[in-house]
């Protein structure tokens, strides 16, 4: 079946409630394993087909926000999850104090079982109208985002249209693109300050509902986090601000030197004086390159594109309200992993048929497991898959780039590395607003330029009103629909430096190690997956400090012998 064949039908949220609560009731007492799992698998099955309803729903409205009937369903699962994830843990809670535990740990692997220990903390009956509101803020949210509409040269664009006008090589043409574009969002800055607002004070109260200190601990504990916390984080942060945050302002400073500026603004995101590398050829030719890279790559990754392609499971272009960004989920009516994105002309085009079908490789590999759980771990572990394959993907980006291809290289290992301090910059203001959920929006702006002044000090405005204000985190999805994410994404990246280094070493072997990873899935938490990858922790400074010297090392070498031809 392809996506755009598979019919959606709401599904029966009391029919659900009822089916697992007769199971409660016949499993409650049951001695005999083999009947008790009977039981667990039927329930497993039933809310995998709920969740795959939701998801279809998900997809289809994301990829057109101003469909009214996707909207209305959309709205739909924003008040009935709750009630979903309500009986869902009352049903885990069983398992977890079931006599049988032992053996479904023995079967299955503790890490489900961990996540549902986590998971039975995060809800009750008592924050249910709670969560339907923080479902409802999120959902306008996405809404109002994916709406803006940015005028700029007689053209109208979304906020993901503007980024290829940002990397134009006229600096003046530049500065009035980004003009355009943070007006509008300063326009639209009062209602993103009231939605925040408002899931800022909904979560605190969730969590003070629930007997946490505050919504921090909460947070981790929705994203299955059990094996760190914030102290790791906090630790974590420290190493960037030591081993990064120097050497990135060091290339900052390289950079505009050859572009021969000499105070970068909002608008400098420029790599290279004559431009940064672009895709050379059309979106269609760009995936059936990719197509070609993913057959040769290993018989693995041809099974799992050409599936992925025969089934319609890849929706790549920009187009009028469709939801901005980019992700990856498995469709379980399709038996696929699906990937979405909004091309847009420049070279995040081909870091999504890399990045996004990390995930969705990963994804495809994990589908052996009989539990749904995992076929995702958690996320710092599936940013590992996307990132890496970014980089196994460099032996075939000549096809995408052409006369560009070490152009892009370069370019792609410095953005990795100065996306750092920006990663723990939104990470480290999360912690700061929830730890003092009263603020009012323009102090939580100002703690924003407070801490980006401390990882990012190289950033400066001119004439931006919504980024001098502190507006820049108000686009930043994560903030508003997944809390605590973001620092993921760059945990993720120090691994994927490590995978790095190993495929310049050994290709074969390097690949081996990624797809072992992919292989175990979510059947273990962040920091038991790392061995099986043969991979240091973020968390340990000593490998921390070796890797981010590798990297800065490979950047300046690069950095010299492209500036030397360009000279030439």
């Amino acid at each position: 079946m392809k996506l755009e064949e598979v019919k959606y039908a709401r599904p029966d949220i009391v029919g659900f409630e009822n089916a697992v609560k007769d199971a409660l009731g016949a499993m409650q007492n049951m001695t005999d394993y083999t009947e008790f799992k009977k039981h667990f698998l039927a329930v497993n099955k039933l809310s995998k087909e709920f969740m795959g309803a939701y998801t279809i729903v998900s997809v289809r409205y994301s990829q057109n926000t101003a469909d009214k009937f996707y909207e209305e369903e959309q709205n739909f699962f924003d008040e009935v999850l709750p009630r979903f994830q309500k009986v869902s843990t009352d049903f885990t809670n069983m398992l977890l104090d079931s006599q049988h535990r032992a053996q479904l740990s023995s079967e299955y692997g503790s890490q489900f079982l961990d996540l549902a220990e986590l998971s039975r903390k995060t809800i009750s009956e008592e924050v249910m109208p709670l969560l339907q509101k923080e479902n409802v803020l999120v959902s306008e949210y996405q809404k109002l985002t994916s709406q803006i509409k940015i005028e700029f040269e007689g053209k109208t664009y979304n906020t993901s249209g503007m980024a290829p006008l940002m990397e134009n090589t006229n600096r003046d043409y530049r500065k009035g693109a980004s003009k355009a574009l943070y007006s509008e969002m300063l326009k639209n800055q009062p209602e993103l300050d009231r939605i925040y607002d408002e899931l800022v004070k909904v979560r605190s109260e969730i969590s003070s509902k629930l007997g946490y200190k505050t919504f921090t601990q909460l947070g981790y504990d929705r994203m299955g986090r059990t094996c760190y916390g914030p102290d790791e984080t906090a630790k974590y942060r420290e190493f960037v601000l030591k081993y990064i945050t120097p050497r990135a302002n060091e290339l900052k400073t390289k950079i505009a030197k050859t572009l021969g500026i000499e105070t970068p603004y909002q608008y400098d995101g420029l790599l290279f004086p004559d431009g940064n590398p672009t895709p050379k050829t059309s979106p269609e030719q760009m995936i059936s390159d990719a197509q070609v890279m993913y057959n040769e790559l290993s018989k693995e990754t041809g099974e799992f594109f050409n599936m992925m392609q025969e089934k319609g499971m890849l929706d790549l272009l920009n187009r009028e309200n469709k939801s901005p960004g980019g992700y990856c989920t498995y469709v379980d009516a399709v038996k696929s992993p699906f990937i979405f994105s909004n091309f847009n002309g420049t070279s995040h085009d081909v870091d999504v048929l890399t990045h996004e079908a990390g995930h969705a490789f990963q994804c495809y590999c994990s589908m052996h497991f009989e539990l749904g759980e995992y076929y995702f771990p958690t996320s710092e572990s599936a940013e590992i898959h996307s990132m890496s394959m970014e980089f196994f993907a460099w032996n075939w980006v000549d096809k995408f780039f052409l006369q560009d291809t070490e152009k892009y290289k370069l370019g792609h290992l410095m953005k990795s590395f100065l996306f750092l301090p920006y990663g723990v910059t939104v990470d480290e203001f999360q912690h700061r607003v929830y730890e003092n959920p009263t603020m009012t929006p323009e102090e939580r702006r100002k703690v924003w330029l407070e801490i980006q002044g401390k990882y990012m000090p190289w950033v400066k405005y001119d004439d931006a009103p919504f980024l001098e204000n502190g507006g820049r985190w108000q686009n930043q999805g994560h903030l508003f629909f997944s809390p605590f994410y973001y620092i993921d994404y760059t945990l993720a990246q120090l691994c994927a430096f490590q995978f790095y280094k190993k495929m310049n070493e050994d290709f074969k072997g390097a690949w081996k190690d990624y797809y072992d990873l992919c292989c175990a899935g979510g059947s273990k938490n962040f920091l038991e997956l790392l061995p099986i990858a043969k991979l240091s922790s973020p968390f340990e400074e000593s490998g921390f400090k070796a890797t981010a010297d590798f990297v800065f090392s490979e950047i300046d070498t690069m950095f010299s012998q492209f500036n030397n031809k360009a000279q030439a």
